[in-house]
């Protein structure tokens, strides 16, 4: 008689476990389903190895100034033909290769189109690099991402607006 009920509990702590792990992947399952609903644009992941030896510390856009970078912001005029992209690395490297990606995430009837890529690689003592893209006229409104890569990987990404 001992044995069986020695082995009716363990069946029963057994089913309790599973039932439990089952219900918990399933809030979780429905909480980033009902994330995913509530936005139309896929949101880029960062691929950086978390043992990266270079990556990027900080990004910004920013407006122009007489062909400068100036004010930071992430919300642009239509009428700002030039937006400028300022990274700074956690450290100079010569030879890192920087990538940027330039999308329009929603945009006057568009979804992730990319607009330009560009490709640079670092000198001796550069930690900081700085870009810029132009638009011919006015920009369309709407939603704006900049992804950064490093040697391959996504590291960072910004959203900025025009409108």
């Amino acid at each position: 008689m001992k044995l069986h009920s020695g082995w009716l509990a363990a069946a029963l702590l057994l089913f309790a476990v599973l039932a439990c792990n089952l219900s918990k992947n399933n809030n979780n399952s429905n909480n980033s389903n009902n994330k995913n609903s509530n936005s139309n644009k896929p949101i880029a992941q960062p691929t950086r190895a978390p043992n990266a030896d270079v990556f990027v510390e900080k990004i910004s856009l920013a407006k122009d100034e007489n062909g400068e970078a100036g004010e930071s912001t992430t919300t642009f005029e239509p009428s700002d033909s030039k937006i400028h992209c300022v990274i700074t690395l956690n450290k100079a490297k010569a030879g890192t290769k920087i990538r940027t990606v330039w999308i329009a995430v929603d945009v006057a009837g568009t979804k992730n189109d990319e607009i330009k890529t560009l490709d640079y690689t670092t000198n001796s003592f550069e930690k900081e690099i700085a870009g810029f893209i132009t638009w011919k006229g006015d920009w369309p409104k709407g939603q704006y991402r900049l992804e950064v890569y490093i040697n391959g990987n996504l590291d960072k990404t910004i959203d900025y607006t025009i409108g």
